[in-house]
Parts: structure tokens; C-alpha cells; sequence
């Protein structure tokens, strides 16, 4: 789907009003954009707002769009993504539960107001939600939605079905499951399974995971471990130079001076 921007959003609603003004005057009548089509085109120059990080502007075309339809769940989805920017954590929340109230089954809505909650430590009330998206085999999404799963599960100390939550986002969309391929590194150190441990580190710093920080210092960590002193300096090294503003920075460094 073509995404526009905000300027062009309203240059396309402006021009059906005077298309249709100057057909009336001379020629064929051209057609006004529907209701649903202004709203849905307000919705879009919204999102491209959130997208430039324009959360306020954001929230003017959300209100347009409101005026015209309010029973249309995506203002309310994206709403609460400009909330959301702004840290209002309950205000998203409030507005991604009433897109989920207007269509509940959304896997899109669905799987956004479940990582939300999930986010806000409410985990119980989170699955339900994921789990809808999770299983929705025409949501091109639905490895996020299992990859939350599979975090929910992991901090209740679920870990069998953590890791096959893990295991299927990574099945249904390899290159972009870095966070999934951590956490069942994660979950392979708590087995002592450091071998498949280094594996699923590995995947979730390769490629597109390159600059997951907290994956090549997981890494490290392993090969540390394992005493592959000579990986895990330059696994350090590694993260130190290349990544000096995250938080494992420091932590890299310590164990630079601690390795023999």
C-alpha cells in the first residue's frame, strides 16, 4: 500500500473538494472522496506524522479523522502510537483497547495492544491478545506477536512453550527474529546448552540483527564461558568500539580487563 505524507495528504483532500467544485462549474462532475475515503487518507497522513515523529501533528489528523467516522478502529490504533510517543502510557493503552473493542479481530490491533500490555507488566491480560495475532496465518506479522508470546512465557518460567514461541516467529520470518534467536540463546544458557547457545547468539547479531548490542555481548559472554578467551576479546572489543553508547558498553569493557 502506497504510505503519503502529511503535506500530501492534504493536497489529495483538497483537490477532490475542488475537483468536485470546478466539475460543477464547467465539464463532467468529478467524484468527492467518500467519507471512508477521507477518513482512511487522514488515518494515513497520521501515521506518516508518527513516522517523522510528529506526534502532535499526528493527533490533528486523528481528530479530522474522528469527526468524520468515530466508530473507525485505525484512528484509535493510531492514536495510540502518538500517544505512546509522548510516553502516555495509559492514554495508548485506553485508545488501543477501544481499537480492539471495534474490531476484535484485528490481528493488527490485536497484537499492538498485547505488547503494550505486556509492556506495562499486565502479561496475564496480554496473552489473549497475542495469541489471536499469534495464530492468524494471514497476518504478515504474526512473528512479533510470537516473539512477545514467547517473552511473556519466559518471564513466567514457561520455557518449553517459550521456546517453541521462539522457535516459530523464527520460522516464520528468520532475518528479522533477532530478538527471538536472544532469547533462546537465553534460554539455552539456562539449560547449559552453551554450544546452541553461541548458535542462536550468533543469528541474533548477523544481518539484519547486526546492531543488536545486547546479542553480541551475549556472545562474548558464552564464549567467555567456554573459554574461548581469544573470541570473547574480540567479541568485547567488538562491542566497546562499535557500540559505545549502549549499556553493555561498560559492561564489555570489564570484562576486557578481567579476560587472562
Amino acid at each position: 500500500m502506497k504510505t503519503f505524507n502529511p503535506q500530501q495528504i492534504v493536497g489529495i483532500l483538497a483537490l477532490g473538494v475542488f475537483a468536485f467544485s470546478a466539475g460543477c462549474a464547467s465539464g463532467p462532475k468529478k467524484k468527492e472522496p467518500s467519507e471512508k475515503e477521507r477518513v482512511a487518507l487522514y488515518v494515513d497522513a497520521a501515521q506518516a506524522a508518527i513516522i517523522e515523529k510528529d506526534p502532535v501533528g499526528a493527533m490533528q489528523f486523528l481528530k479530522s479523522a474522528e469527526e468524520i467516522d468515530p466508530n473507525y478502529a485505525p484512528i484509535y490504533h493510531a492514536r495510540a502510537m502518538a500517544y505512546s510517543m509522548r510516553k502516555q502510557n495509559a492514554e495508548a493503552l485506553a485508545d488501543m483497547k477501544h481499537a480492539v473493542d471495534l474490531d476484535p479481530k484485528s490481528s493488527y490491533s490485536n497484537n499492538t495492544y498485547g505488547k503494550m500490555l505486556l509492556d506495562a507488566g499486565r502479561a496475564n491480560e496480554a496473552e489473549q491478545y497475542l495469541k489471536i495475532a499469534a495464530a492468524d496465518p494471514t497476518f504478515r506479522e504474526s512473528y512479533k506477536a510470537r516473539t512477545s508470546l514467547g517473552i511473556l512465557f519466559y518471564r513466567q518460567n514457561r520455557m518449553d512453550e517459550a521456546d517453541r514461541s521462539f522457535e516459530q516467529a523464527s520460522n516464520e520470518d528468520p532475518a528479522n527474529s533477532c530478538i527471538a534467536y536472544y532469547y533462546r540463546g537465553h534460554i539455552a544458557v539456562k539449560r547449559n546448552q552453551l554450544s546452541q547457545a553461541a548458535q542462536y547468539y550468533d543469528r541474533a547479531s548477523s544481518k539484519l540483527c547486526a546492531g543488536f548490542a545486547d546479542a553480541h555481548f551475549a556472545l562474548g559472554l558464552v564464549h567467555e564461558k567456554t573459554r574461548r578467551f581469544d573470541l570473547a576479546r574480540k567479541k568485547f572489543l567488538d562491542v566497546s568500539q562499535n557500540f559505545p553508547e549502549a549499556p553493555v558498553s561498560e559492561q564489555a569493557v570489564n570484562h576486557l580487563k578481567k579476560i587472562p
